[in-house]
């Protein structure tokens, strides 16, 4: 697994919780964290 790709999944989800939080908008953030563990899923394959 790489690391940095990791660390950005991380940061996606912790920026998702906090706009969950704020009561935002969550659909953008939930589709850049799907396609970043696509591309993970992609790159492991």
């Amino acid at each position: 697994m790489d690391a940095e790709r990791d660390r950005e999944i991380i940061r996606l989800w912790n920026e998702l919780r906090r706009l969950q939080r704020e009561g935002r908008p969550t659909a953008l953030m939930v589709r850049r964290i799907e396609k970043a563990l696509a591309a993970r899923e992609q790159k492991a394959a």
